[in-house]
């Protein structure tokens, strides 16, 4: 009877052990491809966003709609409009939003994100950014849902800007700013039913469970690049 309770308590104990470090394997797949992956240029109205009020409707974007519209006087970030804790330290950007971040400063964490625009790594940093704002605001839904949203649009936006697609353009990323600015992305449709989870690359799977319960399955899933290749294909670098 011993030699039994240890047999099966020893295959407890493997069973815990590989869907520990199972875990442990994709969680480490996710970050090593988020850190490889070259990212787009972060949305114009993206730290304006962040300020803003969350809107009520909670309903996922619909091809032909209208982005909100800038606040007026709000321009392109650049390093004049970063407040001091950013600015000084342009040298760091990552450590600056991390600090920021960590302090529960969001809107000027993703300003310090955009030092290192169109690089990916910007946008894998504020993906990390609006995450930890979902996290703080898991109480309260409105917030909640509304980083969720921007956290989508972010996703969608560096899936145009960095997928490769059979046909279509590949620059490389020191020429994407020459293609595109902000204010040409921001205006991009981004549909839910449309472009879907699955080919939108800075989403982990959390993001995508979250996105699902809150506007349920898609129709479809492709690139960004794939819908919108006509801005590619008219585009010159």
């Amino acid at each position: 009877m011993t030699v039994i309770f240890s047999l099966i308590l020893a295959l407890v104990l493997l069973v815990g052990i590989i869907y520990a470090l199972r875990t442990h394997n994709e969680r480490t797949r996710e970050n090593a491809i988020a850190r490889e992956q070259p990212l787009p240029p972060l949305a114009n109205n993206t730290a304006a966003a962040a300020s803003a009020p969350p809107a009520d409707d909670n309903s996922p974007p619909q091809a032909g709609a209208t982005p909100a519209a800038e606040a007026p006087g709000e321009s392109i970030i650049s390093n004049n409009n970063l407040p001091d804790a950013v600015s000084c330290q342009t040298t760091d950007w990552r450590q600056s939003c991390q600090t920021l971040r960590d302090q529960g400063q969001f809107d000027e964490a993703l300003l310090a994100c955009q030092q290192a625009w169109p690089q990916w790594q910007s946008f894998d940093q504020a993906a990390r950014v609006m995450r930890a704002a979902i996290r703080r605001h898991s109480g309260d839904a409105a917030q909640r849902n509304y980083w969720l949203q921007q956290l989508y649009r972010l996703a969608a936006q560096a899936s145009f800007l960095h997928d490769k697609v059979a046909g279509l353009p590949d620059p490389s990323r020191h020429s994407l700013a020459k293609r595109f600015t902000p204010a040409q992305i921001d205006v991009l449709d981004m549909p839910w039913a449309e472009l879907g989870y699955e080919q939108l690359r800075l989403l982990t799977k959390s993001d995508r469970k979250q996105l699902v319960q809150l506007w349920g399955e898609p129709d479809r899933h492709q690139s960004a690049r794939h819908f919108h290749a006509n801005q590619w294909l008219t585009s010159s670098s």
